[in-house]
């Protein structure tokens, strides 16, 4: 796939469309990581690549993630963001890991090891101590999942959905 500079953000490139079940591409760049990214005016998700260690306040800032519906439960968008942000980098220290996905309405961010039940513990008291639904925890609150924590299917899968409609 052909991948160009981005000229908003020095160091990141991208690339064409992706569907957002596509794997990722197993080899990139040296130092740099790959993203299934939908940003302010994409038409659907694209492939960008970022520079390893990339913050992940960048990455949610310039994908707008969380703003999709925003004001429709009036919510201010910048708010929404540090929420998301401030939540995301308590869960990244907890267990480290990455984001796979990154749109306006989804955020996928994937475990680098299995956790540990006392690591999910701490995850879910992270996201106890928030509005839910703005944090982006919808997908666990109304589909049913599985377990007596809120969390228990992000134990299982190793990956945490954040997503907002």
């Amino acid at each position: 796939m052909h991948l160009q500079p981005l000229e908003q953000r020095p160091g990141w490139k991208v690339g064409g469309e992706i569907h957002p079940q596509d794997p990722l591409p197993d080899e990139v760049e040296s130092g740099m990581e790959a993203i299934r990214g939908c940003a302010p005016g994409d038409w659907s998700c694209r492939l960008y690549l970022v520079p390893e260690g990339t913050a992940l306040e960048d990455i949610i800032e310039f994908f707008e993630v969380g703003s999709a519906f925003a004001a429709e439960h009036g919510w201010d968008e910048l708010e929404t963001r540090d929420l998301i942000n401030a939540t995301l980098s308590q869960v990244h220290e907890i267990v480290p890991g990455s984001i796979e996905i990154a749109t306006p309405s989804e955020l996928l961010f994937r475990f680098w090891r299995c956790l540990r039940d006392d690591e999910l513990e701490e995850i879910d008291a992270v996201y106890g101590k928030v509005d839910e639904y703005q944090a982006g925890l919808d997908r666990y609150i109304n589909h049913g999942l599985s377990g007596s924590s809120l969390l228990h299917d992000v134990g299982e899968t190793g990956v945490l959905q954040l997503s907002w409609s």
